[in-house]
């Protein structure tokens, strides 16, 4: 015969025993979704190995050299000229020593009179309502510099 205190510990043990379960059916699928994770991550860093490799084989010399011998006469490839090479000082001045104008924009437009100013209102007023073209920018790649890839075989 069965006490009421058995049917309440059978609903306890009944009812733990599903806590259990799902708990431990979660933890497996973060599990699986951890392994997929990892085996992504390692197919990325092979997928740049390869790259690495592929730019390394590119870029060699005597492959370029070929190529500027065969391709030569349609490029009208010429070496570069010690003269062609500037300078620091022959650059021209940063914008930060650029001289200063005494007047302003504001100023002549305001000395104009309200011709100018309505011509401007009106031209802001009709790049505001054209349409604006979608055109495509590249996303900025994350990680490393071009400067820094390394050619040759690739250490982990």
């Amino acid at each position: 015969m069965l006490r009421s205190f058995d049917l309440v510990l059978i609903g306890v043990m009944t009812a733990a025993a599903v806590v259990t379960y799902t708990i431990k059916h979660r933890a497996d699928e973060k599990l699986a979704e951890v392994r997929r994770l990892e085996t992504e991550i390692r197919l990325e860093k092979d997928t740049i190995d390869l790259l690495k490799a592929d730019w390394a084989l590119l870029t060699q010399p005597n492959r370029l050299h070929r190529l500027v011998n065969v391709y030569g006469s349609e490029l009208q490839l010429v070496p570069t000229q010690p003269t062609q090479l500037a300078m620091p000082a022959e650059l021209p001045m940063p914008r930060s020593q650029l001289p200063q104008p005494e007047t302003t924009i504001e100023d002549l437009i305001a000395s104009a009179g309200g011709e100018v100013a309505a011509a401007i209102k009106g031209v802001d007023a009709a790049a505001k309502s054209a349409p604006q073209p979608r055109i495509p920018v590249p996303l900025p790649r994350g990680g490393f510099p071009v400067d820094i890839i390394s050619t040759g075989s690739v250490n982990r």
